[in-house]
């Protein structure tokens, strides 16, 4: 029942994922424009020794280590989205990997997903239970095998 659960959260995670890299590309979004309104205003004040180019220097030198560091994130979100991809992808059974795709990378509700295939959503859910166990399965075989 465990590994159940285990699998289920690895299929999860795949929304906060993309939760996670939109709410980073807003941020670096966002500071990419502070550093464009922070230059053009010290850009149009008169400069005194050793003040505004310095902080401006400091503060895009500081959204650039930023940025790095969330473009890093976002690489590592991206190649943990790649493997729940290639889990899904790796069940045989087209109408389990389609429901599969269609909850956990497109987000979409059992309701909607029975609507576009035909199936009532209890059937959809049986569906599911079943891709769950046929990938527990090959998860099983692959620790047996390693």
């Amino acid at each position: 029942m465990r590994r159940n659960m285990m699998i289920k959260e690895l299929l999860a995670s795949h929304k906060v994922i993309d939760d996670r890299i939109n709410c980073m590309l807003d941020e670096i979004a966002e500071l990419r424009a502070l550093a464009e309104r922070t230059t053009m205003r010290i850009s149009g004040e008169s400069r005194c020794r050793g003040g505004y180019s310095d902080k401006v220097g400091a503060n895009a030198a500081k959204i650039a280590d930023l940025e790095i560091k969330i473009d890093r994130e976002i690489d590592r979100l991206v190649d943990l989205k790649e493997h729940i991809i290639e889990v899904v992808s790796a069940l045989e059974d087209e109408t389990e990997r389609t429901v599969t795709e269609r909850h956990y990378i497109l987000h979409e509700s059992w309701e909607t997903i029975a609507e576009k295939l035909n199936y009532s959503p209890r059937h959809i859910i049986r569906i599911h239970n079943k891709a769950v166990e046929h990938l527990e399965e090959m998860f099983d075989s692959k620790e047996m095998s390693a």
